[in-house]
């Protein structure tokens, strides 16, 4: 797995850890940079973050899960301030040659990837849209890929729910 890669460059090692960490927890690169460690609530004895999207200013939260948890643990002592991740100034550059630019853009796709997943295993649209601080589902749906063993998957689950609930049907005369 991409967590066991044991890189000698210590930037590229970052890289890996902030884009898992999207991954995980759907935050945009520039809203991960922006956390801190009071963005971090204990919600019935979980760790869960909490904050606003700089793009939007929508309100978004997401539990904390164990792998994005210990992200955040490996990166305590380097800390600049508050802040979770000690992310520099040149993330704000964006020249093509730039490797925060790359890097900026490797963590949108991570943003992209945890979506995908979060709908694949059935989490309601409408809350993935809340989680990424969407301020409009259609944004959302974007990443809605309906195929058709989730559509069969889906009809199954509704199917399953609803045995048993509905009156019989009586056969023909």
């Amino acid at each position: 797995a991409m967590t066991e890669i044991k890189l000698e460059d210590p930037n590229m090692a970052f890289a890996r850890d902030l884009f898992i960490f999207g991954s995980w927890t759907g935050i945009a690169f520039i809203d991960i940079k922006n956390l801190t460690e009071d963005n971090i609530t204990m919600v019935n004895g979980a760790p869960w973050i909490v904050s606003k999207r700089q793009k939007t200013g929508v309100p978004f939260q997401i539990k904390l899960l164990d792998i994005p948890m210990q992200i955040v643990e490996r990166y305590k002592s380097f800390r600049n301030g508050n802040h979770l991740f000690n992310i520099g100034k040149q993330a704000h550059q964006k020249s093509s040659g730039n490797v925060w630019h790359q890097e900026t853009s490797f963590i949108y796709v991570s943003r992209h990837s945890w979506a995908v997943l979060a709908l694949e295993y059935g989490m309601p649209i409408e809350s993935v849209s809340k989680i990424l601080g969407h301020t409009n589902i259609t944004t959302t749906q974007i990443y809605a890929k309906v195929t058709s063993s989730k559509l069969d998957h889906d009809i199954s689950v509704f199917e399953s729910r609803i045995k048993g609930h509905l009156p019989v049907m009586g056969g023909m005369a």
